[in-house]
């Protein structure tokens, strides 16, 4: 467990989702549709501390590049900390994505971020947002503990298929969806 993050959670709850940072069973089963065969441009949302980030440059190739989005400053100075030149880190909010992205440009999107507590007007243009600078059969990787979204994304995406990570707290559902 992450004291940083456990902190961090307790000053914000609703921005960070949960008290407890996610399970290495939980990263893993969010990165394994990524492979170093090709080159991937990644992008996460909701970085946190790093707890996927580093799975998610573990599993990609040398030429590919993640970009991670993090907005509360308390969890950059570690993201600062992973030291690699695939990694660019924006302390910005996810509703730039589309200015920050082109249209057809990113292969994944692995999101961290707890939908069940944004509003839903902001939730469908980031949805908007992602389908926008997602390629063609790209791939949008969401998890959430409850099920409260599954409707919404299974609309906006032609295919959302979900599994369950029971080996995290709390258990979460994590929802792979194509472009």
């Amino acid at each position: 467990m992450s004291k940083l993050f456990t902190i961090t959670a307790l000053k914000n709850l609703k921005q960070t989702g949960s008290l407890f940072r996610s399970s290495k069973k939980l990263a893993n089963q969010l990165v394994k549709p990524l492979g170093a065969d090709k080159k991937l441009t990644v992008v996460e949302l909701g970085a946190g501390d790093g707890v996927i980030t580093k799975p998610i440059l573990d599993k990609i190739g040398i030429n590919s590049c993640l970009h991670s989005f993090e907005i509360n400053l308390s969890f950059i100075p570690k993201l600062k900390s992973i030291k690699d030149n695939r990694l660019t880190i924006h302390n910005t909010c996810v509703s730039n994505l589309s200015t920050i992205f082109a249209e057809n440009k990113v292969d994944f999107v692995i999101s961290c971020l707890p939908l069940a507590n944004i509003e839903y007007a902001f939730k469908k243009q980031l949805i908007d947002d992602i389908k926008f600078i997602l390629k063609e059969g790209g791939s949008f990787i969401q998890y959430q503990y409850t099920k409260k979204d599954q409707e919404l994304l299974k609309a906006n995406f032609l295919e959302a298929k979900t599994t369950l990570c029971i080996k995290n707290i709390p258990p979460a559902f994590i929802y792979n969806c194509q472009n």
